[in-house]
């Protein structure tokens, strides 16, 4: 919730320049009374703040309930110590956790997921990693949200996000903190239409201080994309590197 600052105003006497707090007047009761004044304002805006909070989350929760393919644009930024990273392409989704990321900027790669498996794809150096890859490692993260998948409630205290500045006009900014720990991150920033609640960005902060962040597009949802869109055809002569979920 964002802060609230009350400031007591003072009135000038005109004949002895002196100062008078509004609090200052001796008339009887005047004090408790301005105090029970403010309780009652601060009250009513905590209050209203909430319910905005509550809104916001119900209509992000509802935009995306009945989608089941999403696709768009994106550029995603990732920023360590010393280092800055800006990536851009183009992204499809499909339920129930169905990836391709084509990356076109500053370097061609794609990432595939087709259910049971993910694929990362670097046509120059003529490689593939394979790693499994299924629904449930979706749990607890942006692309669980924007498949329509997870109780934002449930899973995540929300509050308005306070140190993280709009970068997109007509937006809400919001902070969802996981209620049980999560390995791969401390938060998530989601900046969302204040009209549309489409998502229009995404802040993953690590524990560490590094941090993803992905600028969303030209989102269009519930097109028609078939599924071999999300199958990886390994081209000839392409080495394929397969991991664990521990490598």
């Amino acid at each position: 919730m964002n802060q609230i600052q009350i400031a007591i105003t003072g009135i000038r006497n005109p004949e002895t320049g002196s100062i008078k707090s509004i609090l200052s007047y001796s008339r009887p009761g005047i004090v408790p009374h301005l105090f029970s004044l403010l309780l009652f304002f601060i009250h009513c805006h905590a209050v209203v703040s909430a319910q905005d909070l509550a809104t916001v989350v119900s209509g992000l929760q509802q935009r995306y309930a009945d989608v089941e393919t999403i696709a768009g644009d994106f550029k995603q930024v990732y920023r360590a110590p010393g280092i800055e990273q800006v990536e851009s392409g183009t992204f499809r989704l499909k339920r129930p956790g169905l990836m391709r990321w084509e990356y076109s900027s500053p370097e061609k790669w794609l990432f595939i997921a087709d259910g049971r498996e993910c694929f990362s794809y670097f046509p120059q150096d003529r490689k593939v990693t394979i790693q499994p890859f299924t629904v449930s490692d979706l749990r607890n993260t942006p692309l669980e949200l924007l498949l329509g998948k997870g109780d934002i409630n449930n899973n995540y205290t929300v509050s308005w996000e306070a140190s993280s500045q709009q970068r997109v006009e007509g937006t809400y900014v919001i902070r969802l903190t996981p209620r049980r720990r999560v390995a791969e991150y401390s938060y998530i920033v989601l900046e969302l239409d204040r009209e549309t609640y489409d998502l229009r960005r995404i802040l993953i902060c690590e524990s560490g201080g590094n941090t993803s962040e992905y600028f969303l597009t030209n989102l269009i949802t519930n097109i028609k994309i078939k599924d071999k869109e999300f199958r990886f055809k390994r081209p000839k002569g392409v080495e394929e590197i397969r991991l664990s979920n521990d490598e």
